[in-house]
């Protein structure tokens, strides 16, 4: 009797690629000019790769790459899978493509995989960055929102440790779009402007637009 093949099945970590609010990043008229009916059929279309971002006449060239990295973001993005136990890697401070004084500053766990996914995104520009890793006990942002392992109070004290407000000329800080209820708490006790970024990290092309710059350009 010939012996069962067992296959095992790896479940894959949640990177919310299916959170990305493609179509904020649209003029939403329904203008059909593209050839799609409305904005929303438009999307579909750019996800499937039946359009392109030059099909939409109101989509400016600047967002072309934008929309490039963000549609090809399941290629791009490392597969890991759906975790059991916290993955810490480094906190602290990295500087990213040489920042200066008006370079944003990006606040996220110190999850190892979370850190693999933004470092990916990241790669696809040459524009700078301050990056942020808050230590979340290896927890990944939405898993550490949850145990309470990143906190607003958590962030404000990082914040400073780091000493990155001393090298910009700002006081205006991103945190993931899954950390967004922290951001009441940080403006009351800081006095900060605390911009909620997007929930997928695939989506910061499109969020920074025409500040998104081609490693070529």
């Amino acid at each position: 009797m010939p012996r069962p093949i067992l296959r095992v099945i790896m479940l894959l970590a949640d990177t919310y690629l299916d959170r990305i609010d493609f179509l904020r990043y649209l003029p939403r008229t329904d203008c059909a000019k593209c050839g799609a009916k409305a904005c929303e059929e438009f999307v579909e279309d750019l996800k499937a790769g039946r359009k392109k971002p030059a099909d939409c006449p109101d989509i400016p060239e600047s967002l072309y790459y934008p929309f490039q990295v963000s549609l090809g973001a399941d290629n791009l993005l490392p597969k890991f899978p759906c975790l059991s136990a916290p993955r810490p890697g480094p906190t602290g401070l990295v500087e990213m493509n040489n920042p200066d004084e008006d370079s944003p500053i990006l606040i996220s766990g110190n999850n190892i995989h979370t850190q693999d996914v933004l470092t990916s995104i990241l790669s696809t520009t040459k524009s700078p960055f301050f990056l942020l890793f808050v230590d979340t006990k290896g927890d990944t942002v939405d898993m550490a929102v949850i145990y309470e392992t990143l906190s607003g109070e958590q962030i404000r004290k990082e914040v400073l440790k780091s000493g990155v407000l001393e090298k910009v000329c700002h006081q205006e800080i991103i945190i993931p779009g899954l950390a967004a209820a922290l951001g009441h708490d940080l403006i009351r006790s800081t006095g900060w402007k605390v911009i909620v970024g997007p929930i997928c990290a695939a989506e910061l092309p499109l969020f920074f637009g025409d500040k998104w710059l081609t490693p070529a350009t």
